[in-house]
């Protein structure tokens, strides 16, 4: 999907880990770390797709034969070791492969959800559990910082023809029907979007229900209430990951609505106007809840402010008070602490956001966040 050279920056970046942490050989089995290598959509459900990464040297694929055409489309990783299935005679499955593959090395990494029967494989290897694909992927490449950008930027759109469309009563299938007007434009934009790598997806959580963070008003011939609703344009594009989330005001909203709406705006502000390369993401959290605290709503606090894009939804970093990490440039994070009010509603804005050099780009600010702008 990017340039040939991208990979190869990639496996090269891994390769100097695993020799740094003085391992022969790092074993990825998950799709999305091996997506990240390969540059190749697959989805290997119950026959493991593998990639084994030496400390020096090329790195080899392990597939099923079904998967075999798939991924000998990687640029990158040439070699390759086919099996037959996941149940398979003797010397035709996926261990046997590895082990032909490992060859005479001893010590291996290997990822933190690796399945059991990964572990059971390496009982006669030295084996290490390593997030070091994470510590890959944390820190975006420019091809995926750029693309990013492109895809709040269509959020930020759906996002904006959603609210031209909202207002008390409205049913929330206007406000699909208008988010969906945008879809065949961004795909013809987009040549490696395909409905295997790309999610449009449009969910709205309307008070009083929303006071649970993950109610979902799920119904399309429900309507927007008199009260707060948020609403989210979310997805990916060829894998990578952004948001666009709003809280709006519609018909009678009460005081209390608006005094709340008003606290989770400020401390969204807040956190943004902290956020910066050499910050503690530990530091950000606790500094929205201690102003939380200081307005007396720390009862309506429900989760952390904010957490990392990539090809996951949510990936490092995590801007969580136990979180031991610090912002960096080219880190694309979410910002969005909330206020939830049972029988009342949610309250929350969700920013897309680059770490730059020396503070942030807020990549999904086309969409206003002021009261005034998200009354209907």
């Amino acid at each position: 999907m990017f340039a040939t050279t991208e990979y190869q920056q990639r496996l090269s970046r891994l390769q100097a880990l695993i020799q740094q942490a003085g391992l022969d050989a790092f074993i990825v089995r998950t799709d999305t770390n091996g997506i990240y290598l390969t540059g190749v959509d697959y989805h290997s459900m119950e026959r493991p797709v593998i990639v084994v990464v030496p400390a020096k040297g090329e790195p080899t694929l392990i597939v099923p034969r079904m998967e075999q055409e798939q991924l000998s489309a990687s640029r990158v990783i040439k070699t390759m070791e086919v099996y037959w299935e996941l149940q398979a005679k003797d010397g035709k499955g996926w261990t046997e492969s590895l082990y032909k593959v490992l060859g005479s090395v001893k010590k291996v990494g290997i990822e933190p959800l690796v399945e059991v029967d990964m572990v059971a494989a390496l009982k006669d290897y030295e084996w290490v559990s390593s997030s070091m694909m994470e510590d890959l992927r944390v820190i975006k490449l420019p091809a995926e910082v750029a693309l990013t950008r492109r895809v709040a930027h269509y959020w930020t759109q759906v996002m904006n023809a959603m609210l031209a469309k909202a207002k008390a009563g409205v049913p929330l299938s206007t406000l699909m029907a208008a988010a969906a007007e945008h879809t065949g434009p961004i795909m013809a934009k987009e040549k490696h979007a395909n409905w295997i790598n790309t999610r449009f997806t449009q969910f709205f959580q309307c008070a009083p229900a929303s006071g649970s963070p993950h109610h979902f008003s799920y119904r399309a011939d429900e309507v927007l209430p008199h009260g707060p609703t948020v609403i989210n344009a979310v997805g990916a594009i060829a894998h990578y990951n952004a948001e666009n989330e709003r809280t709006i005001l519609t018909g009678n909203y009460t005081p209390q609505h608006a005094e709340i709406f008003d606290l989770a705006e400020k401390a969204q502000q807040l956190a943004l106007d902290l956020i910066k390369p050499g910050v503690r993401c530990a530091d950000v959290d606790c500094a929205v809840q201690d102003f939380f605290i200081k307005e007396g709503v720390s009862e309506y606090m429900r989760h952390r402010a904010g957490h990392g894009f990539g090809l996951l939804p949510h990936e490092r970093p995590y801007t969580s008070e136990g979180s031991e990490e610090v912002y960096q440039p080219n880190m694309i994070i979410s910002v969005e602490p909330g206020l939830y009010v049972d029988g009342v509603g949610g309250f929350r804005h969700s920013d897309t956001v680059l770490i730059t050099e020396d503070g942030i780009e807020n990549f999904t600010a086309g969409t206003p966040k002021d009261r005034k702008s998200l009354t209907f």
